[in-house]
């Protein structure tokens, strides 16, 4: 099921011939994703500007079914639109992919953490990805050992370089957040990948630019427009959520989202 929003009005402006589509958060979602992008990518084709951006907001691991597929899928991505030079793709980081490279890593401090908030869920993602068939009883540790022996490079690669902020205009694109009362380039990673409340409720003085995000699930899974941000994470692992892509064009922005059931899988982070 796809489903298109009312075009907005954003108190900001960007330049003429300029377009960004911000993708939310994904979360092992493949249909869903795959779904929206077709209908990106067909309304991109349709219409071309100038300068053409397509920004993935990072979560794009962890809770789905498909974390591997969806890696894959945006290597696929990045390499088809840097061959092609046409328009720029940009992938940030989230909280969940610095938690997946922490265990590549062997940075254990926060693997049992990772585990249980959908880690679970990409370490067998992988696992299938690269035909390796466990019994149930297999535990963790003995998965999380045979995901970093098996971890493909290029998907490596591709998580190794993701960005955790991009500005094009007056559009800030980060995953969770930031301290608006500091300087955009005095932001620390921590806040730009697991901020909330001190983000979210901001109510400072207005700024020259505003923020779009992921990270915090939005209300009736809609995407929300204050002063200050726009935030587009609409629950895609969720049952009744949605994966949502932010259109941005001048000084408005339309929304479209995919929540498809074809593909869904019940599990402890659906309800």
């Amino acid at each position: 099921m796809l489903r298109l929003f009312t075009q907005e009005k954003i108190p900001v402006k960007l330049p003429s011939g300029t377009r960004v589509t911000a993708i939310g958060d994904i979360h092992g979602q493949l249909t869903r994703l795959t779904r929206l992008m077709e209908k990106v990518d067909k309304l991109r084709q349709e219409q071309p500007v100038k300068s053409d951006y397509v920004i993935f907001m990072g979560d794009f691991v962890d809770r789905g079914p498909k974390s591997a597929e969806i890696i894959d899928y945006l290597v696929q991505r990045r390499k088809k639109a840097k061959k092609q030079g046409k328009h720029k793709e940009i992938f940030l980081q989230g909280n969940h992919e610095e938690l997946l490279l922490d265990s590549l890593n062997e940075n254990d401090k926060r693997q049992d953490l990772w585990w249980r908030n959908g880690g679970q869920q990409t370490v067998n993602s992988y696992l299938k990805f690269q035909n390796i068939e466990l019994t149930d009883d297999v535990d963790m540790l003995h998965r999380i050992t045979l995901l970093r022996q098996h971890f493909p490079e290029k998907h490596l690669k591709f998580l190794s370089k993701l960005k955790d902020l991009y500005q094009v205009g007056p559009l800030v694109f980060v995953h969770a957040g930031l301290r608006m009362e500091h300087p955009l380039n005095k932001q620390v990673s921590s806040d730009l990948r697991w901020i909330r409340d001190p983000f979210l409720n901001w109510k400072g003085q207005k700024k020259d630019f505003m923020v779009v995000h992921g990270h915090s699930i939005t209300k009736g899974f809609k995407p929300e427009i204050l002063k200050h941000r726009i935030g587009i994470d609409t629950g895609s692992y969720k049952t009744k959520g949605r994966i949502t892509a932010a259109i941005f064009q001048k000084n408005t922005v339309k929304f479209l989202a995919s929540g498809t059931k074809k593909d869904f899988k019940q599990n402890k982070f659906s309800d």
